[in-house]
């Protein structure tokens, strides 16, 4: 069996508390992440943010 440490986290504002876990898989090979931020990134490029003047 393996063991797992957990720390507690204490947030003044927000949610409550959280679980910190070093057990948690990464998502940054995961390819519906890698699909949704290349949507991001075209739209950003597309629109633009607020606040900035398009060339």
């Amino acid at each position: 069996m393996m063991s797992t440490t957990t720390n507690n986290l204490s947030i003044k504002k927000g949610f409550g508390t959280g679980t910190v876990s070093e057990q948690v898989k990464s998502h940054a090979n995961d390819p519906f992440v890698i699909k949704k931020v290349e949507e991001a990134t075209k739209t950003l490029q597309r629109v633009g943010l607020p606040g900035t003047k398009k060339k």
